[in-house]
């Protein structure tokens, strides 16, 4: 069973705990602002890495 699943935000690329919806509060912005497409901003190494 995995304790973790991918972040909400759609162009997010980070893995969060199950307890958890986004990995930080920038993708959870974006979500709810319904900003779908744009390039996350989290920051972390999992999304600076993707072209």
């Amino acid at each position: 069973m995995k304790d973790d699943k991918p972040c909400d935000h759609a162009g997010c690329h980070c893995r969060v705990p199950v307890s958890s919806d986004y990995c930080s509060e920038s993708c959870r912005m974006a979500a709810e602002s319904q900003n779908v497409g744009s390039a996350c901003e989290c920051g972390h190494a999992a999304c600076q890495q993707r072209p």
